[in-house]
């Protein structure tokens, strides 16, 4: 609708983060972004604003319960896939003989971190 009338919007997609301190993530999540020139890119969850009846708290703000992969359609993986560019990118990916194949089904676990375990992670050699 935004762009219907000329105005810059994006796609974004990732993952809810539930409000706990380990477990599983239930699945993707997708909102969009808007560009105003004064302001820069204001986010918009039309969808969760709806489904909590709460349209005020998803225009111009995002909860920090979320984890963003991809912004965009139509991608084009480095280095490229020959397959058809990916409509959205979220799961793995993988191809053989030229052709994607049906990703594996996995599921996303989390565990928030102590502040002395994150920074350990700084200190991965990589």
């Amino acid at each position: 609708m935004l762009r219907s009338q000329g105005i810059p919007a994006r796609f974004l997609i990732g993952f809810p983060v539930p409000d706990a301190e380990a477990g599983a993530i239930p699945g993707y999540h997708c909102w969009a972004e808007f560009l105003d020139e004064k302001r820069g890119w204001i986010p918009v969850d039309a969808s969760e604003a709806k489904k909590k009846e709460m349209p005020d708290a998803y225009f111009g703000t995002i909860p920090n319960d979320r984890i963003e992969f991809t912004a965009g359609r139509d991608i084009v993986l480095s280095p490229p896939q020959r397959g058809e560019p990916l409509n959205y990118f979220v799961y793995p990916y993988a191809e053989a003989q030229g052709k994607a194949l049906e990703p594996p089904h996995a599921e996303l676990r989390f565990r928030r971190m102590a502040p002395h375990e994150a920074a350990r992670l700084d200190e991965v050699p990589r």
